[in-house]
């Protein structure tokens, strides 16, 4: 585990050496702008886990984006390290207008493969698909709304029953509004209020709420601070870099 880390922290510093010198205008806080990046956060999160969350984007053109994420975690309580749950997420942005009211629009589809082993506290144990739809309403110069409404299924947990002795897949919905506001050419905030109805069957809600704090060192290199509350699943902090190229 720590050769890993080592590695991966040595990769950021030999890459993040080579981008600081390219120039590029950099707007990181709408999030229907695409830019291919590689993005490291150290993750203090619930369920007694704490690790790197590891994303890597590749945006072919200003219509396409591909993530995908490779959490490594380590859980504090039954002191297993190993791969989390994996992401993979495909955006498509037919649509981009910020002289407009409605700035953009696009579909986009995100899949997270249960990867990380449930026993031991690195994974959720589902296959979660998630097919939604992005709109961007640009209100104000320097304050935007981007409101993501999102169809979930969860798939059976494997090996494990829920309260009602039943292991069922879950359908659902996600409604989340991602507010972007720009404080100086360099800094950023993100505030996500997130309304979730994890299964149609039941009229149960979840309530979350994200803070994104983001500042540019470099015109290619970004220092980020990340805040999650979720009414279920307890608190997560992150801290770390993005590196654009």
């Amino acid at each position: 585990m720590k050769n890993l880390l080592f590695s991966l922290l040595a990769s950021i510093v030999l890459f993040g050496n080579y981008v600081m010198a390219q120039d590029e205008t950099i707007d990181a806080s709408k999030p229907t702008n695409f830019y291919s990046q590689a993005d490291i956060q150290f993750e203090v999160g619930a369920s007694n886990q704490i690790g790197l969350r590891n994303s890597f984007i590749i945006a072919p053109s200003d219509k396409h984006l591909i993530l995908g994420e490779i959490p490594i975690l380590m859980n504090t309580e039954t002191n297993a390290t190993g791969i989390g749950d994996v992401r993979l997420r495909y955006f498509y942005l037919p649509y981009k207008n910020y002289d407009k009211l409605l700035g953009a629009f696009g579909p986009s589809v995100d899949v997270y493969s249960p990867t990380g082993n449930v026993d031991q506290g690195l994974g959720n144990g589902r296959w979660v698909v998630a097919p939604g739809l992005t709109l961007g309403v640009m209100a104000f110069e320097k304050v935007q709304f981007f409101p993501i409404i999102s169809y979930q299924y969860m798939s059976e947990k494997a090996g494990q029953i829920n309260e009602n002795g039943e292991n069922v897949a879950l359908h659902g919905m996600t409604f989340q509004v991602i507010t972007p506001i720009v404080l100086s050419p360099k800094t950023y905030v993100q505030v996500t209020p997130i309304v979730q109805l994890p299964d149609f069957r039941y009229s149960t809600t979840n309530l979350a709420c994200e803070v994104l704090v983001a500042y540019a060192l470099k015109e290619k290199l970004q220092l980020s601070g990340f805040y999650k509350a979720d009414q279920t699943y307890g608190q997560t902090f992150r801290v770390g870099t993005t590196i654009f190229f």
